[in-house]
């Protein structure tokens, strides 16, 4: 088992690790940016996307309990080299065994210090739909902390989330989902957001065609002290 946790060398970590990387505002606001990436992405020219103005990158790696994304593995080895900070996904499919899901992610995805905790995707139910759903998916939340040592981000939209999860994990960061406003719609159980996937129109150097743009909400020291540690 990898442990993993908050300390005072996260910061220290996270000076080092950044110190070559390019880290800007997103506008006004003063949120750093970041976007998503799966094997829909073309990526063109990896320098380019290294001197653009992002602070993290985020993979898709898995989906269900056998799928991996083609790109991911090379991607993910690729971020090392440069030093952005990178981080990885599941798609959580609600049919599908929660356990299996959970070790195809363990065993696909290798997150090291200086990593954002593992993320997971839920925002559609499909067929059957079972009376554990919600048992279900605080079971494969459960096996991921167990083996990082670190709460997953929850990336979903409100309103799949208010119809149908209704859960209160306010323990767990927020990466919501909302194009097209000024600040996003809060799910119940939830007072603020981690990351703010605003925009599926992103256009970055080194990348063909649009991308999706998120926000993360506070400033380099808070974006620091989410990564991974290890002891």
């Amino acid at each position: 088992m990898k442990i993993f946790h908050r300390s005072l060398a996260a910061s220290a970590f996270g000076i080092g690790l950044l110190s070559g990387s390019s880290l800007a505002l997103a506008d006004g606001n003063n949120h750093l940016t970041g976007i998503d990436l799966s094997h829909h992405n073309d990526i063109a020219d990896w320098s380019e996307i290294k001197s653009s103005e992002l602070s993290f990158i985020i993979l898709k790696a898995t989906d269900g309990m056998d799928y991996l994304d083609p790109t991911f593995t090379d991607r993910y080895n690729t971020l090392a080299a440069t030093g952005m900070i990178r981080g990885a996904y599941h798609f959580y499919e609600t049919n599908d065994d929660p356990n299996v899901q959970a070790d195809w992610f363990i065993k696909n995805v290798p997150l090291q210090e200086g990593d954002l905790p593992p993320i997971v995707d839920i925002e559609r139910v499909k067929a059957p739909v079972s009376n554990s759903l919600h048992r279900d998916f605080k079971t494969f939340l459960e096996r991921l902390e167990d083996h990082y040592g670190f709460k997953p981000i929850i990336y979903t939209g409100t309103n799949f989330w208010d119809h149908v999860m209704k859960e209160h994990l306010p323990n767990y960061r927020l990466w919501i989902a909302q194009y097209g406003a000024d600040s996003p719609t809060i799910p119940d159980g939830w007072h603020t957001w981690t990351i703010w996937q605003h925009t599926e129109t992103q256009i970055v150097s080194g990348i063909n065609g649009n991308t999706d743009g998120s926000r993360f909400n506070g400033d380099i020291d808070d974006l620091r002290s989410v990564l991974l540690t290890e002891d």
